[in-house]
C-alpha cells in the first residue's frame, strides 16, 4: 500500500505542476498542446501501471512486478527531467511573485526524492547481492533495508550530493545517483534564482 500511495503522490504532484504551467500561462501558447498531451499521457501511463502493479502484487507475480516497476520508473524519471527543464525555461515569469510562488520548486524537489527512492529500491532488489552495503552494529548481521532507508538515501543525495553511511557497490546505481545529483543542482539553482527574483 505504501508503494501505491507514493506513486499516487508522485502523479498528483506532476499533475499539479502541469496545471500550474497551463493556468498561469507561463508557457508559450504553441507549447500548451504539448504540455496537455504529456499530462494526459502521464495520467494514462499512471493508471495502466498502477493497475499492473496492483494485479502483480495481489497475484504474487514477481517478474511482472519488476516489469511494471521498470516501466513506471522510466516514465517517472522522464517526468522529473521534464519538470526540471520546465522550471528552468519558465523561471523568468515569476519576478515579484513572492516566496509563496516557490511551491512548485518544492514539489519537483520532493517528486525527485520519491522517484529516485523507488529506483534505489528497484536496483537494490534486482542486483545480485544488493546494490548497497548496509552498515550494522559490531557483531550484528546487516539490517534488512526498509523503505525509509531508501528515502533517507534519496533525500541525502538530493541535499548533500552523495550517499551517507551506506556504501554503493552497483555501477547502474552510481549512474542513477549521478543523474539525481545533476537534477538536484539544477533544482536548487532554480530555487535560488526564483527566490531572488520573487522578492524583487
Amino acid at each position: 500500500m505504501a508503494v501505491i500511495a507514493a506513486t499516487t503522490l508522485v502523479w498528483l504532484m506532476d499533475l499539479l505542476l502541469a496545471q500550474h504551467l497551463e493556468r498561469d500561462q507561463v508557457i508559450e501558447p504553441s507549447l500548451k498542446a504539448v504540455v496537455t498531451g504529456i499530462e494526459r499521457a502521464g495520467t494514462l501511463v499512471f493508471v495502466v501501471v498502477t493497475l499492473g502493479l496492483v494485479i502483480a502484487l495481489l497475484r504474487g507475480l514477481r517478474r511482472s512486478l519488476f516489469r511494471w516497476g521498470l516501466v513506471y520508473l522510466s516514465f517517472s524519471v522522464l517526468q522529473v527531467i521534464a519538470n526540471v527543464m520546465a522550471m528552468i525555461f519558465t523561471s523568468g515569469h515569476h519576478q515579484g511573485a513572492g516566496l509563496t510562488s516557490l511551491w512548485d520548486v518544492a514539489a519537483v524537489y520532493m517528486e525527485s526524492v520519491l522517484v529516485f527512492m523507488f529506483i534505489y529500491v528497484f536496483i537494490d532488489v534486482s542486483t545480485p547481492g544488493g546494490a548497497f552495503v548496509w552498515p550494522s552494529r559490531e557483531g550484528e548481521p546487516p539490517p534488512v533495508p526498509h523503505l525509509i532507508d531508501y528515502l533517507f538515501i534519496s533525500l541525502n543525495v538530493n541535499s548533500t550530493y552523495g550517499p551517507t553511511s551506506e556504501d554503493l557497490v552497483s555501477r547502474p546505481a552510481k549512474l542513477v545517483m549521478s543523474l539525481q545529483v545533476l537534477l538536484a543542482i539544477l533544482i536548487l539553482t532554480v530555487l535560488i534564482a526564483r527566490a531572488a527574483s520573487s522578492i524583487n
